[in-house]
């Protein structure tokens, strides 16, 4: 019995009725074609079961129509969202948008780099695990490719670099603090991450620059289970209220987790403020008070950067606070 041939472009032109070069327009989306053609060309594609030859067209293109993206963790819902917002910002394009977790291992993310690399992905976004010890990672990735940092940064690496300003993040939270909060009884206290990563040392200079150099901190990472840790050291250490400031919304679910479990009041007790305000906020009951990043913007101008293959810049966008129940302007108080 003869092996079953796969469908050829010539087949589906032969099948549609038009010219082997209508049906790779159509196909390729790289120009405008009538929508008559265009419907006959994808019913011709759908009932010959024909499927584009990737490598083959890489080849002629010297492009994969890949876009790269490694994050530290997928575990992080902030992470999951932008990989959801880069995924939406490359579609209309027809960019396929690759994901790679890094788990949190430098070893992990350096693979991801070669393994990107190896299929010649058209350019590479990368969020570092770490400050200054993914910069081999990082320029590795700069040398061969167009490569963007996203939210997390390498300073002095041959990359452009798209995030939002942190410490601004940080001056909306003490301008909230400063109008809605008696200090007296509920003080800051602040929640963050060991500071690894750029954005792990950038809110915690905030909190210092904006509160106090002596604001009571905690540090631990970017997990919940971390939050409800420290608010369980706090309970332990006799805090009675406080106004608990953390780095990510997802340490601020923990936090408020075990606060509610244990009977304390929010925000009657405890205040509790965020950080992102995407992917974990959704979660979040009540509704959290956070620093929103605009990562729809953010993801949109990854694309803007990469389409534009231009030399590499930074772009900073500016976070805006979203007032929500565990610290809010006014009103009743929540209890567990």
């Amino acid at each position: 019995m003869a092996a079953h041939r796969s469908a050829t472009m010539a087949d589906v032109a032969r099948l549609a009725g038009v010219s082997v070069a209508t049906v790779s327009r159509t196909l390729s989306g790289t120009r405008a074609v009538d929508p008559a053609m265009q419907r006959k060309v994808i019913e011709a594609a759908a009932e010959l079961n024909y499927q584009v030859n990737l490598v083959g067209r890489a080849l002629r293109q010297t492009r994969t129509s890949t876009v790269g993206l490694i994050v530290p963790d997928l575990e992080n819902p902030y992470f999951s969202a932008l990989a959801q917002q880069l995924s939406r910002a490359f579609s209309a394009p027809g960019i396929d948008l690759l994901v790679f977790s890094a788990d949190g291992s430098l070893e992990t993310e350096a693979r991801g780099v070669r393994s990107f690399l190896g299929r010649q992905v058209d350019a590479l976004v990368l969020i570092p695990v770490h400050e200054q010890l993914s910069e081999a990672s990082v320029a590795i990735a700069a040398g061969a490719v167009h490569t963007i940092q996203l939210d997390r940064h390498v300073p002095g690496t041959a990359s452009s670099y798209v995030g939002v300003s942190n410490r601004a993040g940080m001056r909306l939270v003490r301008d909230h603090v400063t109008e809605c909060v008696d200090l007296d009884a509920q003080p800051v206290v602040y929640v963050g991450a060991a500071p690894g990563s750029s954005s792990a040392h950038e809110r915690l200079d905030g909190v210092r620059r904006w509160f106090s150099p002596e604001v009571p901190t905690l540090l631990g990472d970017f997990s919940a289970a971390w939050g409800r840790e420290a608010a369980a050291r706090l309970l332990a250490d006799g805090w009675e209220g406080a106004t608990i400031v953390t780095a990510a919304d997802i340490i601020a679910l923990g936090v408020v987790s075990h606060l509610l479990h244990q009977g304390r009041s929010i925000p009657g007790d405890f205040r509790v403020i965020g950080f992102d305000g995407v992917g974990a906020v959704a979660l979040a009951h009540p509704s959290l008070t956070t620093v929103r990043q605009p990562v729809e913007e953010m993801a949109q101008s990854i694309r803007a950067l990469i389409e534009s293959d231009e030399e590499p810049s930074a772009r900073w966008f500016e976070p805006e606070l979203v007032v929500g129940a565990t610290s809010p302007a006014s009103g009743p108080e929540l209890s567990g």
